[in-house]
């Protein structure tokens, strides 16, 4: 009997997501799992395998990162959910290893995260890995030192959650507009039931299609931010947030003092590239997975 569900939401997104599929079906995680794709494209999705999932389509007047994934939620047969992006591919042990882990810690916890490594081989993706996005990335990766460890946030590109507590704490916040909504409901569960409710496994790893060219990359940070602020006052935990996470308040030091003196700048800017490196230099152990 299947205890699982795999959530899947997407929009004008046809090749990412029929790879998606593809590779589910390749490791034949239809046969461990029911598959729910919640489509909000302008023009429906056809496939071979259609017949072979649930498959939801929606107006596109609906498409929400919140709106779907409840969607999703509320489709689901079973009691637990994974949340998989539509531009993933997973690996071959990929179930075995999130659900088998999880089977350990679901009495103790509401949910678990796998890896999340950048697919493709370019600077710019490989960059977002570095940084941490998304789903932490090496950062995250590197940080559990191959062990399993706990968490107070998780991403949904690659997390598997109780559905009941999903429900328990209000679903997904549909008035979230920008993203971030994983981030959202996290905030809601630890305030109500504490930190550390989630666990990650390094195992259970995914493939990501991250940005790969410059303008991407920006507009992805830009949204990310944006998301990221919206949610912090709207839950008035803000003001901590901006003066830990801003860059501009981290160098306005440096900047008042270039204004006497523009070689503080430069120096600074040199100590501060050095600094930088040093900090992650964990990602050199990663170049073996990229051929640039």
């Amino acid at each position: 009997m299947m205890k699982y569900s795999v959530v899947i939401i997407t929009a004008n997104r046809q090749n990412f997501l029929k790879n998606c599929i593809d590779k589910l079906f390749e490791y034949e995680i239809n046969k461990k799992a029911e598959i729910i794709v919640v489509d909000a494209s302008d023009i429906e999705f056809e496939f071979d395998k259609k017949n072979e999932i649930k498959y939801i389509k929606i107006e596109p007047k609906d498409k929400g990162f919140s709106n779907q994934r409840n969607i999703g939620i509320k489709s689901a047969s079973n009691d637990y959910v994974i949340f998989i992006d539509d531009d993933v591919e997973i690996t071959q042990n990929w179930f075995d290893n999130l659900v088998g882990e999880f089977e350990k810690y679901k009495d103790e916890v509401f949910g678990l995260m796998g890896a999340v490594f950048p697919k493709q081989n370019k600077i710019l993706s490989f960059v977002c890995g570095v940084l941490g996005h998304p789903g932490g990335g090496f950062r995250l990766h590197n940080f559990s030192k191959n062990k399993v460890i706990y968490l107070s946030q998780v991403s949904t590109c690659n997390t598997v959650f109780n559905k009941k507590l999903i429900e328990e704490v209000g679903m997904f916040d549909v008035n979230n507009k920008f993203g971030s909504e994983d981030s959202e409901l996290c905030l809601r569960i630890t305030r109500k039931y504490g930190n550390n409710k989630f666990v990650y496994t390094p195992y259970a790893i995914v493939w990501h299609y991250s940005p790969n060219t410059i303008s991407k990359f920006i507009k992805w940070y830009i949204r990310r931010g944006i998301s990221d602020m919206d949610i912090y006052l709207s839950h008035s935990v803000h003001l901590s947030y901006i003066i830990k996470t801003s860059v501009i308040l981290k160098i306005l030091p440096v900047l008042v003092l270039a204004v006497f003196n523009v070689r503080i700048l430069y120096i600074s800017f040199i100590i501060y590239y050095l600094w930088q490196l040093f900090k992650h230099k964990f990602m050199f152990k990663y170049f073996s997975y990229y051929k640039f």
